[in-house]
């Protein structure tokens, strides 16, 4: 089994992810200024941080049974899903000119590209 960081569909997303950053910078400099930029690059680069933690945590161990590889998988989304809300927080905590609409179209464009790694095959 190739470890998810070496994997075709893991590189595909991760490399996707950031190329997306600067596509939503643009779109959020062109909607909403300086603020919209930043604001769509943090929107996209949260799903870049969180997918190469999913992808960091689902390869530290090589299951040797079934039940293992779901406790893998398992772990993996769980540090996803909080890598997420950490990243989230600090986000709207710390950035006060936030310009939410790019903000958001960025952070939903990239939760759904996660899906991208499925039309991947190794």
């Amino acid at each position: 089994m190739t470890p998810p960081l070496k994997s075709r569909p893991v590189r595909f997303l991760l490399a996707s992810h950031a190329l997306a950053i600067p596509v939503f910078a643009a779109l959020g400099g062109i909607w909403q200024g300086w603020h919209g930029a930043v604001s769509g690059a943090l929107g996209a680069a949260i799903h870049l941080v969180a997918n190469f933690m999913y992808a960091l945590m689902g390869g530290i161990v090589r299951p040797t049974s079934a039940a293992g590889a779901l406790f893998v998988i398992l772990r993996a989304e769980g540090f996803k899903v909080g890598s997420i809300l950490v990243l989230m927080l600090a986000v709207l905590l710390l950035y006060r000119d936030l310009a939410h609409g790019p903000f958001i179209l960025a952070f939903v464009t990239g939760a759904l590209m996660f899906g991208l790694a499925f039309l991947r095959r190794d």
